[in-house]
């Protein structure tokens, strides 16, 4: 097993492709899986001063919701919940053994450039939410709890970073992720994000007290995830003393 990249009592983020890390990670360790994998459309930045280079795994010759199959299975403890970026419920129940599943839209309360040929300008994005179920049976029943802990609207709004402050190519607000997190569990349960880019999930994470484990590919985002980490426990261990 390879070892952390970065590694706290609260927080772990190993440095290589999620596909070699899942397998040896303890099986049923995990309350909630948070997945934003790269939607395979070669993505690169032409916009910006310092442009991003193409994110691994974008050329969509990477299966991502097998990948996101094998961790829920592995790791996720049964009837707990998963959301997912970039990815129907069509294509990610199946894979994942989801019993039940909502698509959730998320408001960036921004306009996207987008189709710059039409008069209506992107902004938002669906994401997947679903509730593991290991039984065949249960899922084929559509079994599965379906209530988050904090029942909500499906629309999520969240300003999206703005070109100054963004990180990552497909970097998520933590506005948006720690409402997630809080729904779906419990102070001091562990998150999983298996493609965590700059760590915004788990700085969300850190900030809900919850722990959080992430795997991360590319050597600038990890190391910049870790500085996060570092300020959100940071923060968080202030707001504990107060």
């Amino acid at each position: 097993m390879a070892d952390p990249y970065y590694q706290t009592p609260l927080a772990t983020i190993y440095l290589a492709d999620c596909r070699d890390i899942i397998p040896t990670l303890p099986a049923r360790s995990v309350d909630l899986i948070v997945a934003d994998p790269p939607y395979g459309v070669n993505w690169k930045s032409r916009r910006r001063a310092e442009q991003f280079d193409r994110m691994d795994g974008d050329d969509g010759l990477t299966d991502w919701p097998a990948i996101l199959g094998g961790a829920t299975r592995r790791l996720l403890r049964n009837h707990r919940h998963v959301y997912v970026f970039g990815y129907s419920p069509e294509q990610v129940a199946k894979p994942c053994d989801l019993g039940a599943t909502a698509e959730l839209i998320w408001d960036k309360r921004h306009i996207g450039s987008g189709n710059l040929s039409v008069p209506w300008g992107p902004e938002h994005e669906r994401f997947t939410f679903g509730v593991y179920e290991w039984s065949t049976r249960n899922r084929d029943k559509g079994s599965g709890r379906l209530a988050a802990r904090l029942r909500q609207g499906s629309v999520v709004q969240a300003a999206r970073p703005n070109s100054g402050q963004v990180r990552h190519p497909d970097e998520k607000p933590v506005a948006l992720l720690r409402p997630l997190v809080e729904a779906s569990s419990l102070l001091g349960e562990t998150v999983f994000d298996p493609t965590a880019g700059v760590c915004s999930t788990g700085v969300a994470a850190i900030l809900a007290g919850r722990r959080f484990v992430g795997i991360e590919s590319d050597h600038r985002y990890a190391a910049i995830g870790a500085e996060r980490l570092r300020t959100a426990e940071r923060v968080a261990e202030m707001a504990g003393a107060l």
